[in-house]
């Protein structure tokens, strides 16, 4: 009669413990823990993703090198040392200033408009470092001053004098 009350006693019932309807198996503390982690994520994709698309806006397009061939150097001899006046090395001229003729760079991203107003249709986006000549202007309105300007493609619009620079045409 002991052999059988030793055995139900060394046989254990398993208890399977599950969570309520509508209940997690997590608790309050750690629900906490994976939204602050989620929350930390959240914003350093935010804040990296921004820098990495404002490299790309940033950078300017790379000009292209097309290679050229040198020439053999032919010597003449001469009849007596004389000397050569070197020729003076022309210096390219950026204007100051933006006027009709001029072209110009974006310096940072600014809307190509079909007229001189912000409520103007927008025709593209200008990225930062485009070029541009300028064809007409100024023309002031909405408290700003506006350059038409023409793009390499031949496309002619209007941008706000704000966002744009003098430079050196294009090569």
């Amino acid at each position: 009669m002991t052999a059988s009350k030793d055995s139900k006693l060394d046989s254990k019932p398993t208890v399977n413990i599950r969570p309520r309807p509508g209940q997690t198996e997590l608790n309050w503390r750690e629900w906490l823990l994976l939204l602050g982690v989620a929350a930390v994520a959240l914003v350093i994709c935010a804040y990296g993703g921004r820098a990495v698309v404002s490299r790309f806006a940033v950078s300017a397009p790379m000009p292209t090198i097309t290679p050229t061939r040198a020439r053999a150097a032919t010597v003449t001899p001469l009849a007596s040392p004389t000397s050569v006046p070197a020729s003076p090395t022309p210096t390219l001229v950026i204007p100051t200033t933006i006027a009709k003729g001029v072209y110009v760079a974006v310096v940072d991203g600014v809307n190509f408009r079909k007229d001189a107003s912000t409520t103007a249709q927008i025709i593209r986006t200008l990225g930062a470092g485009e070029v541009l000549q300028v064809t007409d202007g100024p023309v002031a309105a909405g408290n700003r001053t506006w350059w038409k300007l023409k793009d390499p493609n031949g496309v002619e619009g209007w941008a706000a004098q704000d966002f744009l620079a003098p430079t050196s045409p294009p090569q």
